[in-house]
């Protein structure tokens, strides 16, 4: 049975916004204006925050997918790792 990844395309998501927020954070040096402030409030914040749970939950369905895994599996394949 092949294993389903979703934690691997989690950590690439994780690093994308840890690139996003150092490419906001130099840009805010040049960038510091009440526009600035809005494109931060209105997109860079809830990003952050839709993604932080995007990944919680990708973390849960991932858990949630090897146990159905593990249970799905022949008692003799049980022992061999996935």
């Amino acid at each position: 049975m092949k294993r389903v990844d979703f934690i691997s395309p989690a950590a690439r998501l994780e690093d994308a916004l840890r690139q996003l927020e150092a490419s906001w954070a130099a840009t805010r040096q040049h960038w510091n204006d009440p526009v600035s402030q809005k494109v931060e409030d209105d997109f860079l914040v809830p990003l952050h925050g839709q993604i932080r749970s995007l990944v919680d939950g990708i973390g849960n369905l991932a858990q949630v997918m090897r146990k159905a895994e593990l249970e799905c599996l022949h008692p003799r394949e049980r022992s061999a790792p996935l």
